[in-house]
């Protein structure tokens, strides 16, 4: 079967690269022909594709991306050109997901007090893409064409803000779909508030990653060489989110009789102050990504993905959580929206998180090397490998779905 697959997947974002390939490989190695369709807004176009030239790590994610998934439509901005490459390419069916594809943000929700010293009124602003009724949602594809949604998430988007009538047409978007499932207990209870039904939380793509696509993966002895690593080694990577220089540097004292600590970027590079020996360069390929995380004796740091990859892969980990909702004073809110919250439960580890701005984070260097020892890895690889069955039931309950 011809199956077209929307989500993020061209853009500079490590997670996003990685769960689309295992997705196209999966796909590939049951017999289908699986077939991306490069839809986003114009303006994420212009921060990806049109920096191709100019940000060398834009140019290796995208370049990643290309190397592996050899299906590709043209660049899609509505529902015209979607429907013109289902036509073009024999697209029988349509998978959208995974990642943030279920969104909407309300006005209200995105009003904020902004500022440290100058206070000031904000209205956040928003992709296309993130905001109902688009592309994502299934809205003005061809209706002949079955769709299934694959672990999608709203990202914090403030469900409760939703108007009656807005739910309305969202239910009837979401009725068009022949299988649903999401990625986080938010964006599930966000759908049965829109819809009134349960839908079933299933793993992020990223979890099969090993099994979809071994064959990219470096080996250690490659990952070490090429990043004049140590044998042990624990990788650090903060945002701004407010971590004292000191409680990093602490880090490195904290496990120095274990792993030595190695500073690794995010696709802007290294967001925090630190007097690490080793630091991982950019540009970085996503493999390598994979595989630095993959090898370690543990993560800390921001993002959901690093902790999708390491708990994937038995590696302790600890996260500085910055998925919260915030409210109009900026202060972050302890509501249930946070997928790394979410994650950690799942694994029974939610003490392996702290939310910035809101902990106070005097002894954190204590409290996270406390973590990072006593990391359950005999009751995580339990975890993971029944997750690993739930994606395979997940991928055979959408190809059912689609070919009914």
């Amino acid at each position: 079967m011809r199956i077209g697959i929307i989500t993020y997947y061209r853009v500079a974002n490590f997670g996003a690269n990685l769960q689309a390939v295992s997705t196209y490989k999966y796909l590939k190695s049951i017999g289908h022909s699986p077939i991306f369709i490069h839809y986003m807004s114009r303006q994420l176009y212009a921060s990806t594709d049109g920096h191709y030239h100019t940000n060398a790590q834009v140019k290796a994610h995208l370049d990643f991306v290309d190397s592996v998934i050899l299906d590709q439509t043209e660049t899609c901005f509505n529902a015209d050109d979607i429907n013109n490459a289902i036509e073009r390419y024999g697209i029988e069916a349509i998978i959208i997901g995974s990642d943030a594809v279920l969104q909407h943000h309300p006005l209200l929700s995105r009003i904020h007090i902004h500022g440290r010293r100058l206070k000031r009124v904000a209205i956040e602003r928003v992709n296309d893409e993130r905001m109902f009724p688009n592309l994502f949602w299934g809205c003005n594809i061809n209706p002949t064409i079955k769709k299934a949604m694959m672990s999608a998430s709203a990202q914090n988007s403030a469900y409760k803000f939703f108007t009656s009538k807005l739910k309305g047409r969202m239910n009837e978007a979401l009725s068009r779909f022949s299988y649903i499932s999401v990625r986080d207990t938010w964006t599930r209870d966000m759908l049965k508030a829109i819809t009134g039904k349960e839908v079933p939380i299933t793993p992020d793509p990223v979890f099969a990653f090993n099994q979809n696509a071994t064959e990219l993966i470096p080996n250690k002895d490659e990952i070490l060489q090429k990043f004049r690593l140590p044998e042990k080694y624990i990788l650090v990577s903060f945002l701004n989110v407010g971590i004292p220089t000191d409680i990093v540097n602490k880090l490195k004292d904290r496990f120095a009789e274990t792993a030595e600590c190695v500073a690794l970027p995010s696709p802007i590079g290294i967001q925090f102050c630190h007097s690490y020996r080793l630091e991982i360069p950019l540009p970085l390929n996503p493999a390598d990504w994979y595989a630095l995380i993959k090898y370690s004796c543990g993560y800390i740091g921001n993002n959901m993905h690093p902790v999708v990859v390491a708990l994937h892969n038995n590696v302790p980990c600890f996260s500085i959580d910055n998925y919260s909702c915030y409210d109009f004073w900026g202060r972050p809110q302890e509501n249930g929206a946070s997928k790394i919250e979410d994650l950690l439960k799942r694994f029974h580890i939610e003490g392996n998180r702290i939310v910035p701005y809101k902990n106070n984070t005097h002894d954190l260097d204590i409290i996270i090397e406390e973590h990072i020892s006593s990391f359950p890895k005999e009751d995580v690889k339990a975890i993971r490998t029944t997750l690993y069955e739930n994606y395979r039931i997940m991928m055979e309950s959408i190809i059912k779905s689609l070919q009914q």
